[in-house]
């Protein structure tokens, strides 16, 4: 009796390209200049590899004082976004006349020195998968998506995310449902003047047009400020708004964490949030912190607790995780090429 043996070779792994980005209304922004995927392969029929450049000089991704300076997580979360969004077009047939709402996202990084910039952007490759979330009708109704994102073949971070879907037309009938009433957009608000901001140095950022908190309040161990972005900020708002986006509620959680005590020069290494409803533009938006009590971690890490409230009712809510920067230690040379 003679045994077949398969001889074939496996196929062989893509070769990712970062020449150009792909299209922005894939990934759901206005901006080109805002495109961090720059290809994308179906590899399963939920599973996708991604190519993403990272930049070494954005007006907002890269606007800390954090020395030695990483890419930041949110330029992580936000590309592992991206390549969901787009995957969820491409593979599971999602209609881009949709709208994604994140219900929760989260992110952990293992080794923030893998971070550490080189003298170019980085090329970062992105290894996932989004499954879609089906109504009992068989409506998708949602996707998860997970990644594993990997810069220079060592392993970055993993995410996960989240999101509901609702096409244009209907998302307006659920808003005006949920508010009795329309809500208004960023672009009503452009030039309508804030309170007090937060100081720029006190949470971590050079420029003050990335502030997204007002004048931080003390009570006992916690610390409360109203969320208040600048609209005219086309990083945080690149297209228009009906509320105020999950990356700009995780941003201000990190502000507020450093007005509670972390330093500004902590890395984040951890996030695990949740949307619960939408963070409405005209209403007071309170965010409250409170941090671990010191050396809950044998690591040295140190966590923080935010909460959102809106009109009675929570929000939101985060949870940080920031490792301590390497004090003494020169830096790492640049891992990303």
């Amino acid at each position: 009796m003679t045994t077949s043996i398969d001889t074939a070779e496996p196929e062989p792994a893509p070769v990712l390209t970062f020449a150009r980005t792909i299209d922005r209304a894939l990934v759901h922004r206005a901006a080109v200049s805002e495109v961090l995927v720059t290809d994308l392969v179906q590899t399963g029929p939920e599973d996708f590899l991604a190519g993403a450049q990272l930049p070494v000089g954005h007006a907002y991704f890269s606007d800390h004082v954090r020395t030695p300076v990483t890419f930041d997580f949110l330029l992580l979360l936000e590309a592992a976004r991206q390549a969901g969004v787009a995957a969820s077009h491409r593979q599971l047939g999602i209609s881009r006349d949709t709208t994604f709402l994140v219900n929760n996202w989260s992110i952990r990084i293992g080794d923030p020195q893998v971070l550490t910039p080189g003298d170019r952007p980085g090329e970062m490759e992105l290894a996932g998968a989004v499954t879609p979330v089906t109504a009992r009708n068989g409506r998708v109704r949602g996707v998860s998506s997970s990644v594993i994102l990997r810069i220079a073949g060592r392993e970055a971070a993993h995410t996960r995310i989240d999101v509901g879907t609702a096409r244009s037309s209907d998302y307006g009938k659920l808003r005006f449902l949920q508010r009795r009433s329309t809500p208004p957009l960023t672009t009503d608000l452009l030039g309508v003047l804030r309170s007090r901001p937060a100081d720029a140095a006190d949470v971590g950022r050079r420029n003050p047009a990335n502030v997204v908190l007002g004048e931080p309040i003390h009570l006992g161990d916690t610390v409360s400020a109203q969320v208040e972005p600048l609209f005219e900020n086309k990083s945080l708002f690149d297209h228009t708004y009906d509320h105020i986006p999950a990356m700009v509620l995780t941003e201000a959680a990190r502000q507020l964490a450093h007005l509670a005590g972390i330093p500004t020069d902590a890395t984040v290494t951890g996030c695990t949030a949740d949307f619960t409803r939408f963070a409405e533009l005209d209403s007071p938006l309170v965010a409250t912190a409170r941090l671990e009590a010191a050396g809950a971690a044998a690591d040295g890490r140190t966590g923080c607790a935010v909460a959102f409230e809106q009109d009675g009712a929570e929000a939101g809510r985060i949870a940080l995780d920031f490792t301590p920067a390497p004090h003494g230690a020169r830096a790492a040379e640049g891992t990303a090429r």
